[in-house]
């Protein structure tokens, strides 16, 4: 049945939704008619549809409607004022450090007057909502965000120097068929019985965080081999005299650092692979984070890195490579 401005039609159509009931009945709309239920809906068996002018929504006593347009306890009119989203749009700015954000403008939503009826089952249970009527009041306004590009890194005559005596190793050095020197693995090597990390370990954390390039950089502002973090700069240079995150033996310096702490940490409570899950875990979460996440009787998301770096281990020691 059509509501046609008042005059009540009864049609058959083969038609899946009431846009193609209308074209295939030749009933043509214009751009102020509003139809409902909207014409994406799918037509059921006697169904109605209503359509009419725009301007006479407006005329209409909504609390008086409100009250009246219930059938059979199965529908209600409601008039409500609904919130629009704003969009987020970054800017880059190559002069602030990559990894770093600020809003320079906020946004805020937009409003919209809108004008729907609510289907409910026998039960009260809700089975469809349909849009009558639907004016937008006022416009979000977009919130933009500059996002920092430049690269942060100091000169390579800040290099570490590295003497023969640093790359002296003893009888247990393995060399591995990996994308990192034979030097750089030797210097690993003893930065992992400094910091009493296994080596092994340490070189597939390697290959998990940088694929074994020491000129990479991340979009969060981790530098390096290692994929050290540029908020521990201050730190490292301090404890470790670190100048530079991309140069290779001062990344692999301060990787081996960090991941000793969080072994040591973790021995205390904890051995085995469990350890060594654990210690992983805390140098891609930072311990405190992932201390806490384990609090709340978290723990297979959270292992994930770990494993990801062990199996990497286990197919490079049993492989001899990668």
């Amino acid at each position: 049945i059509i509501d046609y401005y008042g005059e009540r039609i009864v049609v058959n159509t083969m038609s899946n939704t009431i846009e193609g009931m209308l074209m295939q009945n030749e009933i043509y709309i214009d751009e102020k008619a509003v139809v409902y239920p909207n014409v994406e809906t799918r037509i059921t068996n006697n169904m109605e549809v209503h359509i009419y002018k725009e301007e006479g929504v407006a005329k209409l006593d909504l609390e008086k409607y409100k009250a009246q347009v219930v059938v059979g306890g199965t529908e209600k009119l409601i008039q409500e004022v609904q919130y629009i989203d704003f969009a987020t749009v970054e800017r880059s700015n190559s002069n602030k450090s990559r990894g770093t954000t600020s809003t320079i403008q906020k946004g805020t939503k937009g409003e919209k007057d809108v004008l729907y009826t609510v289907q409910y089952d026998a039960a009260g249970k809700e089975i469809a909502k349909n849009i009558i009527n639907e004016v937008i009041t006022s416009e979000p306004i977009e919130k933009i965000v500059e996002v920092g590009t430049k690269i942060t890194t100091v000169s390579r005559s800040s290099a570490k120097r590295i003497s023969a005596k640093d790359l002296e190793v003893d009888d247990d050095f393995v060399k591995y068929n990996i994308k990192l020197s034979e030097d750089l693995q030797k210097y690993a090597y003893n930065m992992c019985k400094k910091y009493n990390v296994p080596y092994v370990i340490f070189l597939a954390l390697m290959k998990v965080e940088s694929g074994y390039r020491a000129n990479a950089i991340s979009k969060t502002n981790d530098y390096g081999l290692c994929q050290i973090n540029m908020c521990n700069y201050s730190y490292l240079n301090k404890k470790l005299g670190t100048t530079n995150l991309l140069d290779p033996y001062q990344s692999i310096e301060a990787g081996a650092f960090w991941l000793g702490r969080y072994f040591k940490s973790w021995k205390k409570t904890t051995s085995g692979e469990e350890l060594i899950l654990n210690a992983l875990n805390s140098y891609n979460w930072g311990e405190g984070n992932y201390r806490n996440y384990l609090k709340k009787g978290n723990t297979a998301y959270s292992w994930a890195y770990g494993k990801k770096v062990l199996n990497t281990a286990k197919k490079l020691e049993a492989n001899g490579g990668l």
